[in-house]
């Protein structure tokens, strides 16, 4: 097939644009581990760039990762063909990492605020080219009103990202600093944090 081929390793790139930068090394040990001994069971997709010369990952990054790791020297690419614009590139990675998970909080934040800009969608028109809930992106991007060091810290992992949508309804950000240290020292659940807010915000149940 026409589409379908198997290219040089060192002739294809990540796509910088990619709302996904973090990779788990141990993940992709395994995965280089499962390449090695099985082979590559899926094809990336991938478009041409002209100005790089190069295959530009459109999906896939991590299993081209690995197989990286794993020494092998080629890897089976689905091309292509055509010009994608960038909201529809960024779509289609973000589906993939949603369905796979891999977007860490904020990442997917920031992946959906650009998504909004590029097209000029409502919450809702995301949230159906992406089949998510709206709930879903309305609470995601409600955590880049949080000052960057929150940030930071929701995507280290030490402060659940369901905590730190609560904490956003504060409108200061020294309450949401203190009850982010609350949180994260005492392992408040995500009721806990809601209650705080309300007591905070003179609303008691």
């Amino acid at each position: 097939l026409r589409t379908v081929g198997r290219v040089d390793i060192g002739q294809v790139v990540p796509d910088p644009d990619q709302p996904r930068t973090e990779f788990s090394d141990e993940a992709l040990d395994r995965l280089a581990a499962s390449i090695r001994d099985h082979g590559q069971l899926t094809p990336i997709r991938v478009r041409w760039s002209a100005p790089l010369g190069k295959w530009v990952i459109i999906a896939g990054e991590r299993r081209w990762r690995a197989t990286r790791r794993a020494g092998v020297p080629a890897i089976d690419c689905v091309f292509v063909d055509g010009e994608l614009a960038r909201g529809e590139l960024l779509a289609q990675q973000l589906i993939e990492n949603l369905l796979r998970e891999d977007l860490r909080p904020v990442e997917e934040a920031r992946a959906f605020r650009e998504l909004l800009s590029l097209n000029g969608w409502t919450g809702k028109q995301l949230a159906d080219a992406l089949r998510v809930p709206p709930s879903k992106v309305s609470r995601a991007l409600t955590l880049l009103d949080l000052p960057a060091d929150l940030q930071e810290r929701v995507e280290a992992g030490g402060l659940p990202a369901r905590a730190a949508y609560e904490i956003s309804k504060l409108g200061d950000d020294a309450q949401r600093r203190t009850l982010a240290d609350a949180v994260e020292r005492r392992g408040l659940t995500v009721a806990d944090t809601q209650e705080a807010v309300r007591r905070r915000r003179g609303r008691q149940p």
